[in-house]
């Protein structure tokens, strides 16, 4: 097992432990008050997708990932994003657990294919399910992803502001929420996105995935 540090939001850093030559994060929020008005906890995980199909390469991946639209809908769900505008899109979630509501996000995206990456970046958020609550807390999401001899390769981050994460407890328990997220987008990844990457490597019908 070996350790190295990532770069997160801002110049957030965390820590990350190799096993068995995969990344695996050993995860640190932003300690409360650390940066901007409000306190904020964030999240970031290595990924690794293997593609095992014929004609995975480096090259036709990337042309995979600079499609945009397609990946990006077999990684979210084609029924849960919008097109609003070229590389502009919106999602809504699954309802996910957070502290002691069941939250339901929806999410402003752009995203876009530079430099050899596919860039991910939440514009803008709300949060049904926790009334009032919702107006004072702020979600973020980044991701990249990048064609590699071995499959895709990339990172994803999430992150909460409010200032209710001042209170006692709030900050692990909003932590351990945004460690749902991440886990959920790996299962995406490990499923219906690598289901449809290999269904266009092999010139096969539409096979994008659903649920999320």
């Amino acid at each position: 097992m070996a350790r190295g540090v990532t770069t997160g939001f801002d110049g957030e850093s965390a820590i990350v432990e190799h096993t068995f030559g995969l990344p695996l994060l050993a995860h640190r929020s932003t300690p409360a008050g650390a940066e901007g008005v409000h306190p904020a906890v964030r999240r970031h995980r290595e990924l690794l997708i293997p593609i095992p199909a014929p004609g995975a390469t480096r090259e036709r991946l990337a042309a995979y990932l600079a499609l945009v639209d397609r990946p990006l809908t077999s990684l979210l769900a084609r029924e849960r994003l919008h097109g609003e505008a070229p590389g502009r899109w919106i999602y809504r979630s699954n309802p996910y657990r957070l502290l002691h509501w069941e939250v339901i996000p929806t999410l402003a995206l752009a995203a876009c294919w530079e430099e050899g990456q596919l860039r991910v970046r939440s514009m803008d958020s709300g949060l049904s399910g926790l009334g009032s609550r919702g107006e004072r807390l702020g979600f973020q999401l980044k991701a990249s992803l990048e064609a590699d001899r071995d499959g895709i390769v990339g990172w994803a981050e999430v992150g909460l502001e409010s200032p209710l994460l001042s209170a006692p407890g709030t900050g692990g328990l909003a932590g351990l929420a945004l460690e749902r997220v991440l886990d959920r987008i790996e299962r995406r990844l490990g499923r219906g996105f690598s289901r449809d990457a290999a269904a266009w490597l092999l010139g096969g019908r539409d096979k994008l995935g659903t649920g999320g």
